[in-house]
């Protein structure tokens, strides 16, 4: 994953949830891939749905899903790393890239 799409993909989880948004067709993509990923990851590592959650839909600092989720710097940057890629994937599936 290049530092560009990294970027693109954090844009879309910040603005994801937010009023009319999705009315694009490249952002209804993004909302998809969006979905799709909490689904997956609700159902298969809560770790990681917690961490989306945290992160980027209630904006809270990295340190403290640190330590709400009770895990090392290490892991946090692995799963928000997987994460992003997770829904860059899905979205890419979808054309938004």
């Amino acid at each position: 994953m290049t530092a560009e799409q990294r970027a693109i993909t954090r844009k879309a989880l910040r603005k994801y949830g937010v009023r009319q948004w999705a009315r694009t067709p490249e952002n209804r993509c993004w909302q998809e891939a969006i979905d799709e990923s909490i689904l997956y990851y609700k159902e298969h590592d809560p770790l990681r749905a917690d961490l989306l959650q945290l992160r980027y839909f209630e904006n809270r600092p990295e340190e403290e899903v640190i330590e709400r989720l009770h895990i090392g710097r290490t892991t946090y940057q692995k799963a928000q790393q997987d994460l992003l890629s997770t829904i860059a994937i899905n979205a890419a599936r979808r054309g938004a890239f």
